[in-house]
């Protein structure tokens, strides 16, 4: 009986060994399932953000395209404003000198037709500004 003891013992080893190699390729399977699918998320999410970054730099380059246009158009104005300003100051000086040659020649009717035709720039602002060395309106523009 001895001998059937160690049958039945031994086999019950056997068993547990079976068992504990059938659990152990189990849970490697179970293993290299979760880092199969560990890795398709890591590349699905990989290609997500390539794809947000793609879209982001387009995004930026069209802001970057739409601020060079605004920074262009802003000196443009600038450069108008002082233009507008300096022909406002000199027609402000032009008025300030019609009216004291008015004043000095007894304001008769023909010396104000003189000063304004010596004015030209007065009478047709849109025209080339003779009157000083700034830009015209016209040229400006273009």
């Amino acid at each position: 009986m001895a001998n059937a003891e160690k049958t039945s013992s031994g086999s019950d080893i056997d068993e547990k060994k079976r068992k504990r190699k059938l659990s152990n390729r189990e849970s490697a399977r179970r293993s290299r399932l979760k880092k199969q699918k560990l890795m398709e998320d890591t590349i699905i999410e990989i290609s997500a953000l390539e794809r947000r970054i793609k879209e982001n730099t387009e995004r930026c380059k069209v802001a970057r395209r739409r601020l060079d246009s605004l920074e262009s158009e802003n000196v443009s104005l600038r450069s108008e404003k002082t233009w507008l300003l300096n022909y406002v100051s000199d027609l402000e000086n032009m008025i300030a000198t019609t009216s004291l040659t008015l004043t000095h020649s007894g304001g008769d009717d023909e010396n104000v037709n003189a000063e304004i035709a010596v004015g030209d720039c007065r009478r047709r602002p849109w025209q080339e500004y003779s009157c000083g060395s700034l830009q015209t309106l016209a040229s400006f523009k273009t």
